[in-house]
Order: structure tokens, then C-alpha cells, then sequence
């Protein structure tokens, strides 16, 4: 069920780094020169913006007993914008032409200089690269509950808090307080 949900959410989160990487970029690229320094409050949104981008990054690759379906489908759609790109730019401008919708009006999707940018710098290649190495790591797949026989032989096997004690003279080991 994890790999199911872990596939859903990584075809969620390709599109979503990569608006949210488009729209990181030209205010990156602004600061940095900006002779303004780091300390303005439009600075701090988009330096914020950054770090909430790294760290999602992070929790995606990081984690071993995460399913490797989220880091590996955000690599597929990576790439495959990527490969888009390359094989028809002008296909970016479909994906990126204003939208109508009815109540809002016309509405123009956020970061799409930024992914453009990206896109024909190729600079999108190597994360999903390292979006998609997960996959190929066989402990990333394994469930890390023990099941079937060897859960019952896990669980005699279990000591709990004997695995606290020390062995030489069965007294818990102590700390200084």
C-alpha cells in the first residue's frame, strides 16, 4: 500500500518542484545581484522559499524506509519535461499558456519563466537523476515490519529492556546524572 500512495504522491510532487523551483529561480537570480544584501522582507520570502524547497528535497531522498516511488516518479516527471524540452521546446509554451478559468479569469501559472529557465539551462536533468537513483537501492523496497514466520521469531526474540543491561554484571547501565 505504500509503494501505491508513495507512486501517486511522486507524480504530485514532480510538477510541484518544478513550479516551485521555476519560481525560485529569477528571484535567486535577482538577489543575487541585488545590492540590496539578504535582509529586505522580499529576500527572506525567497531565500525561505529556497530552504523549504532543499528540505523537501531532502526528506524526499533521505529517508530509507520511505517507499522509493516518491523520489522516483518526481524523477519521471522531471525527466520527462526534460526530454519534452529537448524534443519540442514549443511544447512548453502549450503547458505554460494562461489558463481561463471561469469565475478567475485568465490565470498565469507561477514560475514559468523560472521553469524555462531551467529547462534550457538543463538544469532540471541532474535532480531528477537524483530523484531516481532511489530506485535502483533494493533496501529502499523492503518492508521493515518482520512478517509471517519471521515475526514470531521476532517477537521471542525481543528482549525489550533486557537489551538495556549490561552483560557482565546484569545491572542497568547507569549515567551520570
Amino acid at each position: 500500500m505504500r509503494h501505491f500512495f508513495g507512486f501517486v504522491f511522486g507524480l504530485l510532487l514532480g510538477p510541484v518542484l518544478l513550479v516551485a523551483g521555476g519560481w525560485v529561480t529569477p528571484r535567486v537570480g535577482a538577489l543575487v545581484n541585488s545590492t540590496r544584501g539578504f535582509f529586505g522582507p522580499s529576500e527572506f520570502l525567497t531565500l525561505a522559499a529556497l530552504m523549504v524547497l532543499a528540505l523537501v528535497v531532502a526528506l524526499v531522498l533521505v529517508p530509507p524506509k520511505l517507499t522509493p516511488l516518491i523520489p522516483g516518479m518526481a524523477g519521471v516527471v522531471l525527466t520527462g519535461a526534460t526530454v519534452a524540452h529537448v524534443l519540442q521546446p514549443k511544447w512548453a509554451d502549450q503547458v505554460f499558456a494562461p489558463l481561463t478559468v471561469p469565475g478567475l479569469g485568465v490565470v498565469q501559472l507561477p514560475g514559468e519563466e523560472g521553469v524555462r529557465a531551467l529547462l534550457e539551462a538543463g538544469l532540471v536533468l541532474p535532480l531528477a537523476v537524483a530523484f531516481l537513483i532511489p530506485l535502483f537501492f533494493p533496501s529502499r523496497w523492503r518492508s521493515y515490519r518482520p512478517r509471517g514466520a519471521h515475526a514470531a521469531e521476532a517477537d521471542e526474540d525481543d528482549e525489550g529492556f533486557a537489551a538495556l543491561l549490561d552483560d557482565r554484571d546484569d545491572e542497568p547501565i547507569s549515567r551520570p546524572v
